[in-house]
């Protein structure tokens, strides 16, 4: 099961071609859809109804989770968990009925099977339709944070129906954040990110201090930068870290994403006397370059070309570096020179 979850990231968050298969390879445009119309939402079902394949099932079934068809295809649902003997088409045929709206406390078995899948996604799914089937149980508080990554409405469903107010929400996700599965991590600084409060800013830069891996750093590094009006002062003070720590790049990051905001940051940072501050500082004008010339640079900054204008002020500063400086400070000043080039093509 470990191919479905990376299947189902590349389709749901990058898009990525995936190989193909017969009879479903071209569902694929409408799978990705955020808002399909009812008719669409029915050829996704017919696909779910008539998938073999592992993959087209689990595709299918999430995107009927997120959109969930009409209360009038219930009875076909239930068809599906009584007569067809593919395990994963009964789960998540119980799984898309609770996402209907419906309560079947008969369907708490098959959902707990689910739970037990060597599969993360598939128990984060499962553990999404247990909560809203038995509130009271609280014990897969985690796997509902991991689903947030694929399914945020569902997984917000789910989590109101367990936690009687955002201090308890609060508290699940603080655990989550310190989870030894990445991308449980990952999951719980993208929901922190959306909340816009002066505590899950204060988490989210607790998580920037000792989190290594790469792409946990990425989804706190835009965390901290979607919260700057309560990051911004500590996300620059982190830039006085050991550049060869991991932390050092998250906050580098960070200024990257914050765009023409972190560019007073950036400047005074390139001026220290601290070393390590003006390479991470260099690494920071880099990122943002690198923000700036991505076709998704509007969901960072509000004005490209003025942005763009800011970042380049800074090449005065980059060119004193990569002139004066020894090594490994040069190496920085270089790249980020390198990279707002790029943005003048």
């Amino acid at each position: 099961m470990k191919k479905w979850t990376f299947l189902f990231t590349a389709l749901f968050l990058t898009a990525a071609h995936l190989p193909a298969q017969p009879g479903w390879e071209t569902a694929l445009p409408l799978l990705q859809k955020k808002h399909p119309t009812q008719a669409e939402n029915q050829r996704i079902l017919s696909l779910f109804r008539s998938a073999k394949d592992p993959d087209a099932i689990f595709a299918s079934g999430a995107s009927l989770v997120k959109n969930p068809p009409s209360k009038i295809q219930e009875p076909v649902l239930f068809n599906l968990i009584l007569k067809d003997g593919n395990p994963l088409k009964q789960t998540f045929s119980a799984i898309i009925i609770t996402a209907m709206g419906s309560s079947h406390e008969e369907l708490l078995p098959l959902i707990q099977n689910a739970l037990e899948s060597k599969d993360a996604l598939l128990r984060s799914y499962a553990a999404g339709a247990y909560a809203i089937l038995n509130p009271q149980d609280k014990k897969y508080t985690a796997e509902i944070v991991h689903l947030y990554a694929f399914d945020p409405a569902f997984a917000i469903r789910a989590m109101n129906l367990l936690t009687d107010n955002s201090k308890q929400q609060f508290k699940y996700l603080k655990q989550a954040s310190s989870s030894p599965d990445a991308q449980t991590r990952s999951a719980a600084a993208a929901w922190l990110s959306a909340l816009h409060t002066q505590n899950a800013a204060k988490q989210l830069l607790k998580m920037a201090k000792k989190e290594s891996d790469p792409n946990v750093q990425t989804q706190i590094a835009t965390g901290l930068a979607a919260n700057k009006s309560y990051t911004l002062p500590d996300t620059a003070k982190g830039l006085r870290r050991n550049y060869n720590h991991p932390s050092s790049a998250t906050y580098a990051l960070a200024l990257g994403f914050m765009t023409g905001n972190a560019i007073d940051t950036i400047r005074q940072g390139l001026n220290s006397s601290n070393q390590n501050e003006r390479i991470n500082s260099a690494r920071a004008a880099a990122y943002m370059a690198g923000v700036l010339s991505n076709p998704d640079a509007f969901n960072y900054t509000s004005d490209r070309v003025f942005d763009t204008g800011l970042l380049k002020s800074l090449i005065p500063q980059l060119k004193i570096l990569a002139a004066t400086e020894d090594n490994s400070v040069k190496i920085y000043a270089e790249n980020a020179l390198r990279q707002i080039e790029k943005l003048m093509v």
